[in-house]
C-alpha cells in the first residue's frame, strides 16, 4: 500500500481515479485549492499557481498522480500547467517522492495548438524531476457530452465534422493510472485511447440519437495546419484501443 497525493482530485478524471486508487487499497490524499470539506482529513490545500503549501501537500506521501489542468485560462494555464507542474516537481524531489505519475494527452507531439504545447513543456518538467510515468489519454466521454450539451442550446448544432477523435471512458483511464502508479515509476509514455475512432460528426450524431434531441448540424471548417492535423488523425492512435464502453455504449449506460 502507498500513501498516494492526487492533485485534480475533485476534478472529471480526479473523480475516477480516487475511488480507483481507494479499491486498490492505497490511502489517498487529494489536493486543491479549495479549503477541505469539514471533516475530511485526507485534503491537502495547495497552490500549483503560486506554490503555497506545496511542501506540505507532498511532504509524506510515496507518489503522486498529477491530474490538475486549467486549459484554455490564458496566463493562468500557464502558472498552473507548466509553472506549476515545475514547483510540483521540485517540491516532489525536495521531499523524496519515489514516483510521480502525469497525466497528458494523446497527440501533442503533432498538433500545433498552444495548450498541447503547454502540455509538452509540463512533461518535459516531469521528466526532469523524481522517478516518472506519463500517462495520455484521448478525449474523455463526459467532456464531449458536456460540449455537446452546450452547443445544442442553439438552433444548429455546430461540428467540427471531419475531425478525427478517439475518445474514451475516464473510468478506463482511471484504471490504467492506478496500475501504472501500482508498477512504479516506468519513465515512459503510456497511451490510453477509446476503442473506436469517430469523426465528430458521428459523434454528434450517436450523441443526438442518445439523447433524443433534434438538432440540424452546422459543419464547420478548422483551417490552416491546426485543422490539417485534426483531420489526418493527430488525435487518435487507431491501432492502440482500449477495452471498454463504446461511445454509444457509453450513452445508453
Amino acid at each position: 500500500m502507498m500513501r498516494i497525493l492526487v492533485t485534480g482530485a475533485t476534478g472529471m478524471l480526479g473523480r475516477q481515479v480516487v475511488p480507483a486508487l481507494r479499491e486498490a487499497g492505497h490511502d489517498v490524499v487529494r489536493m486543491s485549492r479549495r479549503p477541505a470539506p469539514e471533516g475530511d482529513t485526507a485534503w491537502r490545500r495547495a497552490d500549483l499557481a503560486t506554490g503555497e503549501d506545496l511542501a506540505h501537500a507532498v511532504g509524506d506521501v510515496d507518489a503522486i498522480a498529477h491530474l490538475a489542468s486549467s486549459p484554455y485560462r490564458g496566463k493562468y494555464t500557464q502558472q498552473t500547467d507548466v509553472a506549476g507542474t515545475r514547483r510540483l516537481c521540485a517540491a516532489a524531489r525536495r521531499a523524496g517522492v519515489e514516483h510521480l505519475l502525469y497525466v497528458s494527452i494523446v497527440g501533442i507531439d503533432g498538433v500545433p495548438w498552444k495548450y498541447f504545447k503547454q502540455k509538452l513543456a509540463a512533461e518535459e518538467h516531469v521528466r526532469g524531476g523524481v522517478p516518472w510515468s506519463i500517462v495520455r489519454a484521448t478525449q474523455f466521454y463526459p467532456a464531449i457530452d458536456m460540449v455537446l450539451t452546450a452547443a445544442a442550446r442553439l438552433p444548429l448544432l455546430p461540428v467540427p465534422s471531419k475531425v478525427l477523435g478517439q475518445p474514451v471512458d475516464t473510468a478506463v483511464v482511471a484504471r490504467r493510472v492506478a496500475e501504472r502508479l501500482a508498477d512504479g515509476p516506468a519513465k515512459e509514455i503510456a497511451n490510453v485511447c477509446g476503442p473506436e475512432v469517430l469523426t465528430f460528426q458521428e459523434l454528434a450524431d450517436t450523441w443526438l440519437a442518445a439523447r433524443g434531441r433534434r438538432r440540424a448540424t452546422l459543419p464547420l471548417h478548422v483551417p490552416g495546419a491546426l485543422g490539417k492535423a485534426f483531420r489526418a488523425g493527430e488525435l487518435t492512435l487507431p491501432n492502440n484501443p482500449t477495452p471498454g464502453p463504446t461511445w454509444r455504449e457509453w450513452l445508453e449506460t
